[in-house]
């Protein structure tokens, strides 16, 4: 007499599982890039538009699976020098992860999140950006990570431009001219967590309607309301005082 056992199906669940850093939100993730350093080369996603754009290649090398932002302030003083990231995503919420190794007391690094407004009329908003500035802690300063907003304009009357020393950046217009835009400070929000030289560091930041968030090695350290960041996003730039080493850079849209 045979046997018969009973068959079973069994089922696995598969849950999606976005290849995210540690210490963020919940929120599911769809990866719009990801950059290790590892190939030798940075890679070109298919949802890159025209390539990676490298800006100032002079001041950024691959060094040991990471770049490094090897600007050398004593000889390009008040300059800053940046990787932009111009995939032309359109995504409304973002995260942003990435690892940062600062080898120089004088080093600072920000990372950020571009939301373009336009064509606008004169005088109008022509972008917004938000923020996260970090540096070495130094003794006697009261921050080291802030998050912070600006919006650009080309208004030089603006009432929050009273008194304050112009400083141009150059910015595209979206019929593709250049000319001078200048940046009106919003809403900031500081904290010091004693960053030190020679160590790695995670950073995950996350733009989800108008708030702003955070984390640094699985802590979340500020959090934000940005009055205009609810928008499409579709740049990311790291803009370096160097020396510092960035690694493992990661961008997800968030599912709303």
């Amino acid at each position: 007499m045979k046997l018969r056992l009973p068959c079973q199906l069994l089922v696995i669940s598969t849950l999606f599982v976005s290849a995210t850093a540690p210490a963020q939100s919940p929120l599911k993730g769809t990866v719009l890039i990801q950059e290790d350093f590892n190939s030798g080369e940075p890679v070109a996603p298919k949802q890159w538009a025209v390539g990676p754009t490298w800006n100032v290649p002079e001041t950024w090398e691959l060094r040991d699976g990471a770049i490094a932002c090897i600007y050398d302030s004593k000889a390009h003083p008040g300059k800053a020098h940046g990787k932009g990231i111009n995939p032309k995503f359109n995504a409304r919420d973002v995260r942003v992860s990435y690892r940062i190794q600062f080898q120089g007391e004088g080093a600072v690094m920000d990372m950020i999140i571009n939301a373009p407004f336009g064509p606008t009329k004169p005088g109008s908003v022509l972008w917004h950006i938000g923020d996260v500035v970090t540096r070495p802690t130094k003794p006697n300063a009261p921050y080291d990570v802030s998050i912070g907003e600006r919006d650009f304009t080309r208004d030089v009357t603006h009432p929050k431009l009273a008194g304050k020393t112009l400083d141009p950046a150059v910015l595209e217009k979206p019929e593709g001219t250049f000319g001078s835009a200048y940046g009106i400070p919003g809403a900031s929000k500081h904290a010091k967590i004693h960053l030190a030289t020679g160590k790695w560091y995670q950073f995950v930041v996350e733009s989800v309607g108008t708030k702003w968030t955070l984390w640094v090695d699985g802590k979340e350290t500020l959090s934000l309301e940005l009055k205009r960041s609810d928008v499409d996003k579709e740049q990311v730039n790291f803009i370096g005082f160097g020396p510092f080493l960035l690694d493992d850079i990661l961008i997800e849209e968030l599912t709303r």
